[in-house]
């Protein structure tokens, strides 16, 4: 009956719901006063549900629902107000469990995208998370703080909450005098792993020591000294709960022989050379990671620093094979193993998903979008149909904005670098050029045609992190890491107004094409706990006209439209927004 219920209450709302395709997908869940979403966020995290059939990859922006076998978008959940670290799902996939730098953990039904249980006891972002196979249990553990916390899903309080670790004191101490090795957060937590029988728990620590727990009363078994000189990079239990394995980043992979919650024993994996995204098969034979290839032999010795996917043979610690991954896959940010075990998903920095027959290392492309914008330029085509950020040379992208599709980046990439550093350094009458000093405090303005200086800006008190000239290039606006935004003469250098942003570090400025309008983005601050702030201000009053939230990271660039209709931000989050000025601006004008 329950289950009919909800079919029926799922039908009635896609009545109230636009039918919006996969194609729709960067109009999904905008922020207010936003058209269109270019990019899907920065990621971080990626997971096959139990039954195979779906994939669920945390981001920036929220999490993605996307069909395993086509690799089409089904949905985005939204929710977290930070950046989603780390999922989790029970044996049943009844249930998926999300981890924030929001320091939340929530619970989602992935039928109907609707959050299901929230549960709050972090004071600082957590860093990992996993699920007991039962689904009774969530730990989450917290990046800074060192805080872990057993969850009662059913109920929503705590089992047991671990604040301190006192458990190995000299060992702690040795860090604290070790001077090759400062540790702020020696109780971070890296890693976090269930066995599949659901009884015992490991947790992976900055201070190079992993903790064994008992899963349900959250009481401490054991513990094992990895490493005093590195902290654990990935854990991974096997389906058997008899083997460990660890990662650190000088000491390559351990499989730890378990028995009673307590090791026994422990050997290394050959050819590991930082390991991360540690997953054992299903019938627990092979252990999968990613990492570099470090091979030696009596005759050479080459190290190779190329990301691969390396497949290891649990029983002997051999190598039994390794797929290298593309040449832009320089940082592997997760991995997932199907649940038949046939099919390896890895995301990494160059923005795409990857699919990997788990035998034969066939590659193909599972979906794409994820990227990690840090574009110094925004550049609208004349007719504003085109949308292009830049960030150097090899680093360029386009977009149409009125479908948001990409684009093929044009040919002579040299005319747009050219054209992207002539904006940020020339005023547009091309007469006047500027030029930071060496702390980055001050601008020198010159004169193009004679090199000549024209004029010295001297009113900030902290580094400059954009600059942009008026359109008619007689005012110059500087951003400042002094939280406030300055607009000063070109000619004399004067001070003419002040705004300060009273959040945190300006980071962007832009003017409208009439110059009526003056843009100015911000740098995250993790300290703030809400998403960043884009303010408009009016010219040449300074009124605010309007704030616009939005992006959960710092804003980069920020440019308008030639037709005054949009304005693009571009973020570290893994998105540029396109706002709606006619809707924004107009209503407070």
């Amino acid at each position: 009956m329950t289950q009919r219920i909800a079919l029926i209450l799922l039908f009635i709302s896609t009545l109230f719901t636009p039918n919006l395709s996969a194609e729709d997908y960067n109009r999904w869940h905008l922020p207010e006063g936003a058209k269109l979403r270019l990019g899907k966020g920065s990621l971080y995290d990626i997971k096959f549900t139990p039954d195979g059939n779906r994939i669920a990859v945390a981001t920036s922006i929220g999490i993605w629902i996307y069909d395993a076998h086509t690799g089409e978008a089904l949905a985005l959940l939204v929710g977290h107000a930070d950046i989603v670290t780390s999922l989790g799902f029970p044996a049943d996939g009844r249930f998926l469990a999300s981890g924030s730098l929001d320091g939340t953990v929530r619970l989602w039904d992935i039928e109907t995208g609707k959050q299901m249980a929230l549960f709050a006891g972090h004071w600082r972002g957590i860093a990992a998370l996993a699920v007991s196979p039962d689904g009774k249990t969530v730990v989450s553990g917290g990046g800074l703080e060192g805080r872990l916390i057993f969850w009662d899903t059913e109920t929503g309080e705590q089992i047991k909450r671990h604040t301190r670790y006192t458990d190995n004191l000299i060992h702690t101490f040795k860090i604290f005098l070790d001077r090759s090795r400062t540790l702020t957060y020696p109780n971070a937590i890296e890693g976090l792993a269930f066995s599949l029988d659901g009884q015992t728990f490991a947790s992976g620590h900055s201070d190079g020591i992993i903790r064994l727990w008992d899963a349900g009363t959250g009481r401490k078994l054991s513990l094992i000294k990895a490493d005093k000189h590195a902290f654990i990079w990935s854990l991974a239990l096997s389906p058997d709960g008899k083997t460990l394995a660890s990662s650190l980043p000088n000491a390559g992979v351990l499989l730890h022989t378990l028995q009673n919650g307590k090791s026994l024993s422990h050997r290394p994996v050959h050819h590991a050379h930082f390991p991360e995204n540690l997953m054992f098969s299903p019938d627990g034979t092979t252990l999968i990671g990613t990492g570099g290839y470090y091979e030696k032999d009596r005759d050479t010795f080459h190290e190779g620093w190329d990301i691969h996917i390396h497949v290891w043979k649990v029983d002997t610690g051999a190598l039994l094979r390794s797929f290298l991954m593309h040449d832009k896959s320089k940082s592997v940010e997760a991995l997932a193993l199907s649940p038949d075990g046939g099919t390896i998903l890895t995301g990494g920095w160059d923005g795409a998903i990857h699919s990997w027959d788990a035998v034969t290392g066939k590659r193909s492309s599972f979906t794409s979008g994820h990227t990690r914008f840090h574009g110094r330029m925004l550049l609208f085509s004349d007719n504003a149909k085109t949308l292009t950020n830049w960030k150097d040379h090899d680093h360029i992208q386009s977009w149409n904005i009125d479908t948001g599709t990409q684009l093929i980046v044009p040919q002579d990439i040299k005319q747009i670098s050219n054209q992207a550093h002539h904006q940020l350094l020339h005023s547009p009458d091309g007469k006047t050029s500027l030029a930071f000093n060496s702390d980055w405090k001050n601008i020198r303005l010159q004169d193009v045609a004679s090199g000549h200086r024209i004029s010295d800006i001297t009113v900030h008190k902290d580094i400059i992190r954009s600059c942009a000239f008026s359109p008619d290039s007689k005012i110059l606006a500087s951003a400042s890491r002094d939280m406030t935004i300055q607009l000063s003469e070109v000619t004399t250098g004067k001070q003419i107004l002040t705004f300060e942003t009273h959040t945190n570090a300006t980071s962007a400025v832009a003017f409208s094409p009439d110059g009526k309008i003056l843009a100015g983005g911000s740098v995250y601050d993790g300290r703030l706990g809400h998403s960043n702030l884009i303010r408009l201000w009016e010219l040449p009053s300074g009124r605010v006209l309007t704030t616009l939230i939005g992006h959960t990271r710092s804003v980069d660039a920020l440019q308008f439209s030639p037709d005054e209709k949009t304005l693009a931000s571009s973020s570290d989050d893994g998105t540029i927004l396109l706002w709606d000025l006619d809707k924004i601006i107009q209503s407070e004008r």
